[in-house]
This record gives C-alpha cells, structure tokens and sequence, in this order.
C-alpha cells in the first residue's frame, strides 16, 4: 500500500530533524577531534559569495565554485527556504542544506559566513513582526557555530563583523541584518512590472534599527584597507520595487550619510535575494556618492534563479544586464593594488560579468 505524501513528509522532516540535533550535539566533539576547514592564507585573495539556494533542489553549483579555489565563502541569505514558525521545520530545512554532498565539502574547504534573508529568516519580505525571530536566531547560530563568545551570541540579531590580517593587510566583513529590526514595507496600491512594493518614507521606521545601526558607525571607524559590506537586500538600486534598501529611502540615505562621515573611502557591498545577478557602481561623481565610489555585487541564487524582469532598469548597473541564470559570486582581491575584480560567473562556473573595483582611492 502507498504512503501518503503528508505521511512521506512528516517521516523525512523527522529524520532530518534528528539529524540535525545530532549534527548541533556532536559539534563540540568534532572540534576537539579534527579542525573544521585547513589552514588558509589570512587575508583571503579569493572570496565566492552566494545566496537563494533551497534545499530540496539539487546544488551541482557547489562543484563549480570549489573548482575556483575559494579561501572564504559567503552565504548571503535564503541559504534554506523554511518560511514557518516551527523551529523543528527550520531545523529540518537546515539539516537538508548539510546533506548536500557540495555544501559539506565547501565547510570542509574553507571558512563560511552568513546572514540571512526572509526565507530562513521564517517568512516571505518579513521584518519585525514575525514572532519567532528570537528561535530562528538561535537555529541559525547553531547551524553556522556562531562563537559561543561572539558577541553576536548575546544580542538581539544576527550582525557581526570578521577581520582578516597579515602581514599589514586587514579585510573588513560586515555581516549586516536587514530582518530582525525592519519596520513595515508600503505596498504599491497597484502592483507594477517591477515589483509591489512603494517607499515606505515615515522617518521612524528603520532597517537596521538602532543599536545595529550604532554598532555598524563603530565598526566602520576603524581600520581597514579593504570593506566588504553584507547586505541580504539590494543597496545600490532605486530604479524597482521589489525589496531594496530603497524602500526606505531615509535608511539608505543614513548608510550614504554614515559612510561619508566615517571616511570608509570605497566599500563593495554584497547582496542577494534577487534570483538574478548583476554589477553595480556609484561614481565618486554622483550627486548621492559619499565622496568615494560604491561598488555592488549581487548574485541569486544557487539553486533559484529567474527573478525580477530581464533588463530591470537600474541606473547603477555596470554589467550588461542583470543575469537571470544559476549563479554565483567572486571577488578576486589583488592586495598589491587594491583592485577587486568582481565576477558573476554561472552554474557551469563561466564567467559571465566583470568589473573591477579600484579601492585604492
């Protein structure tokens, strides 16, 4: 007799659950027996960045980006698509991304660094009102081994930050949440080509709320000869209406405010979301530059891709179009000069867009 679908569900997200628990419990052990990824060159020169990769597809993507040598990976957001309230579910939806034989053997190749988006945040476009944001901050620091001695462990949110140094060279990763502390999104009274949602422009909602976006005014304060900064959501763009720091206009304004105070000069920020990829700069001669240029990369996703509208305007954009395959990331880092050359490269690891991001200035 045939099982039912529901009964085949509820039996394979229990064994995965089960795995999971006993992949978190064993850790400890694991640590104490055998290192987690080999020694790597500190800083890194060859950083892949991904995101949007949902565990029940297949993830060929993984052999393609471990054929190009990465020293650090970022996971960039929807890293499971679990959308529930039930943290055994996300757990289940965790388990099932650690199954996959590309994804071990990345975390066996190098370090990985992550942040969320709404899909393993727990609800689609969510924001602070999804009410088990507390759970899936602890499901996700299990996952990814947050230190327990981060400080990262012992406040609201996942934003974190990682420095890379040696020999008088310091990478700076800011990790950045754009869920946790969200206010509401607008929605557009009629839903248009290039997305629903209006700009939300009541000057007391934020996307970083305030104690993150006083920790990030620190951090960029100090040194660093190179900043990348993770975003799950699009920066740069203005020009659509899906969702992108643009939704709030006074936020994005804020970052650009922050970033000319600080004195950062050049920064690249990294996002995902999207189910597309694409390059993007704003000039050191734009009106809305801080003074230095802002690069962007966004690549989306690894296993989902063909979001938004092929040729999506976007008045930042430097590739030819935004890319609507299979795709991922990478930043080559030349540290003699300073010059980052950014790539999206497909399934098949091709690069298909590039463009070089002088942070020497």
């Amino acid at each position: 007799m045939k099982v039912a679908k529901t009964e085949n569900w509820i039996f394979h997200s229990a064994r995965v659950a089960l795995a999971f628990t006993a992949l978190v419990s064993c850790q400890a052990e694991e640590k104490a027996t055998k290192k987690t990824f080999p020694v790597v060159k500190v800083p890194p020169s060859t950083i892949a960045l991904g995101s949007c990769a949902h565990q029940r597809k297949s993830q060929p993507i993984w052999d393609s980006i471990l054929e190009k040598s990465p020293e650090l990976f970022l996971f960039l957001g929807d890293n499971v698509y679990a959308d529930t309230e039930d943290m055994d579910e996300m757990r289940a939806a965790y388990a099932m991304l650690a199954e996959h034989e590309g994804y071990q053997r990345m975390k066996e190749t190098c370090p990985i660094l992550a942040i969320w988006d709404d899909h393993d945040y727990g609800v689609n476009d969510g924001g602070a009102e999804y009410p088990m944001r507390e759970g899936a901050e602890k499901v996700f620091n299990e996952f990814f081994e947050t230190p327990e001695n981060s400080p990262a462990r012992k406040r609201p949110g996942i934003y974190d930050v990682r420095y890379f140094e040696e020999g008088g060279k310091r990478l700076q990763v800011l990790l950045l949440d754009t869920r946790y502390f969200r206010g509401p999104m607008v929605l557009l009274p009629k839903r248009g080509r290039n997305g629903p949602y209006d700009r939300n422009l009541d000057p007391e909602v934020t996307v970083l709320g305030g104690a993150q976006w006083k920790w990030l005014e620190e951090e960029l304060q100090k040194p660093a000869d190179i900043r990348i900064i993770a975003t799950s959501i699009q920066f740069l763009p203005v020009d659509h209406n899906w969702e992108l720091w643009q939704n709030f206009p006074h936020e994005r304004q804020r970052m650009l405010d922050l970033l000319r105070e600080t004195k950062t000069g050049p920064v690249i920020f990294v996002s995902g979301d999207r189910h597309m990829g694409e390059l993007m700069e704003l000039p050191a001669g734009d009106k809305q530059s801080p003074g230095s240029p802002i690069y962007e990369m966004t690549t989306s996703g690894l296993t989902n891709a063909g979001g938004g509208q092929k040729g999506e305007p976007n008045r930042y954009r430097v590739s030819p179009t935004n890319f609507q395959s299979r795709n991922f990331g990478l930043l080559q880092i030349d540290w003699a000069t300073q010059v980052v050359t950014m790539q999206l490269c497909d399934i098949d690891g091709k690069v298909v867009d590039e463009y070089k991001a002088d942070l020497s200035q």
